[in-house]
């Protein structure tokens, strides 16, 4: 077991150092650690879960009100407060019913996590009346809405929208097994886990849900095609934001935008056009680089 590790550290620490010739790696690292100052002094504002109905805003008088309502789930050790940003595009662009689910990871695992999400999924459309619902998750969090998903049952889900989320597993979980540890998120976020696999198995068309994948090429956590969904049969869209951080990419101004156009074109809105749309199976070897659109004024 200690041999395959040091062979892997040896690749990855090559990887590293790659990465840390690049002119973008010192500043977007940098960013991250400043992200990290500015997330641990947001995070006393995101204790409180107000519940289905403690998300709710107005939008900006006169943009036209999207229906559906959104759902963000944030990633591990954090809370809802990381999606000020995005939450504050969101409303810009007119949609109204904004929620967040804060959660622990502590003594669960991705699978009960998924199942809280359904229920919480399930009171949003039932408070706001409709029978659809947006689904945006960082890191964790975007595991935890695709098994909410794709394994439990959430088939109103409009959307699917991934932001540096571990579909290919992340290398540091393997440290767990090599120091004993048995926690049971970091079990299943081993790359090559019997979770992924099964995961990746389940994986099936639904044609009226969009699955999209925001990933970074300077992520250290989760490097760019570990960040990727690759399952063809989901026709997933992987969108490149470039030299973000692990935690930089979701308090990302950039990142805030590209999701709420996503989000408006999907659903709908006046002046977003169509989603960026999947590629082709011949170039999904190829992913899309997304470069945010300015809004058509309405």
């Amino acid at each position: 077991m200690v041999k395959p590790f040091i062979e892997r550290s040896v690749r990855v620490g090559g990887a590293f150092a790659t990465g840390a010739r690049r002119p973008q790696t010192l500043p977007t690292q940098l960013r991250e650690i400043g992200s990290g100052v500015i997330a641990g002094a947001l995070y006393p504002f995101g204790w409180l879960d107000g519940g289905p109905g403690g998300r709710t805003h107005s939008s900006r008088p006169g943009t036209v009100d999207a229906k559906t309502p959104v759902l963000l789930v944030h990633g591990y050790l954090a809370n809802k407060s990381n999606w000020y940003l995005v939450e504050r595009e969101l409303r810009s662009a007119g949609f109204g019913e904004i929620h967040a689910m804060n959660y622990s990871a502590r003594g669960a695992d991705i699978d009960k996590l998924a199942k809280i999400c359904v229920l919480r999924a399930h009171e949003v459309m039932a408070a706001t009346g409709v029978d659809r619902v947006h689904l945006v998750g960082h890191s964790l969090g975007g595991l935890v809405i695709r098994k909410a998903v794709q394994s439990f049952g959430l088939h109103e889900a409009a959307s699917v929208i991934t932001v540096a989320t571990p579909h290919g597993g992340v290398d540091l979980a393997r440290l767990g097994r090599l120091l004993g540890g048995s926690n049971a998120i970091g079990v299943q976020l081993r790359p090559g886990s019997d979770f992924l696999r099964e995961m990746w198995a389940d994986s099936t068309a639904m044609p009226d849900t969009e699955f999209v994948a925001y990933y970074s090429n300077l992520d250290l956590l989760v490097p760019g095609r570990r960040a990727m969904m690759l399952e063809s049969t989901m026709s997933p869209t992987n969108l490149l934001l470039k030299d973000q951080g692990h935690l930089s990419i979701v308090l990302s101004r950039r990142l805030a935008r590209s999701v709420t156009e996503q989000v408006a074109a999907i659903e709908g809105l006046p002046g977003y056009g169509r989603p960026v749309s999947a590629l082709p199976a011949e170039k999904a070897s190829q992913p899309v680089v997304h470069t945010p659109k300015r809004r058509i004024a309405r």
